[in-house]
């Protein structure tokens, strides 16, 4: 509607496009709920410097607290991400709405269950595992978000480049072990 009325559509004429087609108060719940998720796992799951030092690996981590402000972030953001396609109000993509809802649910347990199975218990083989399978799952979700909403589709690809990050750390504590 945009692009026939001015031409050209700018970024903020897109965002606010894509804004108007969802519900903010589902968007702000899902971040909040991942976030408060995350939060708990972490002080459920303790501090991760024993874990890290039995391993070996403290050099190949950056310093806790950027590693816990990132992993926080990536949470909030996919959280908002998945209120945003759930909020979604564009007719016809239902299916492919709850398709990804339901895939991102299964994304956010294992990626919830990885944190403490690598750093609390130090099953690696197990983390590698998981690391895999998030991986996997966050590229199918963010394929079904993006034929929702583009802007959610893009915020998981940046999550997608975290979860490549932490399965890339899986796989060095994996193979120093």
């Amino acid at each position: 509607m945009y692009r026939k009325k001015y031409g050209k559509m700018t970024v903020s004429a897109w965002l606010n496009a894509e804004m108007e087609q969802t519900s903010l108060p589902l968007t702000i719940f899902g971040g909040v709920l991942l976030a408060a998720a995350c939060i708990a796992v972490r002080m459920v799951s303790g501090s991760p410097y024993r874990m890290m030092l039995e391993l070996g690996i403290s050099d190949l981590v950056p310093p806790v607290w950027l590693m816990s402000a990132l992993r926080f972030l990536s949470f909030v953001t996919a959280g908002c991400a998945a209120g945003l396609v759930l909020g979604y109000r564009e007719r016809g993509r239902y299916a492919e709405k709850y398709r990804g809802c339901m895939l991102f649910v299964l994304l956010a347990v294992l990626e919830l269950c990885w944190y403490p199975t690598l750093f609390s218990a130090g099953m690696v083989f197990l983390s590698l595992l998981e690391a895999v399978a998030m991986l996997v799952l966050a590229l199918c979700v963010t394929v079904s978000f993006l034929r929702v909403s583009k802007f959610s589709g893009l915020i998981l690809i940046l999550h997608s480049v975290w979860l490549c990050y932490l399965l890339i750390l899986t796989f060095a504590v994996f193979f120093r072990n």
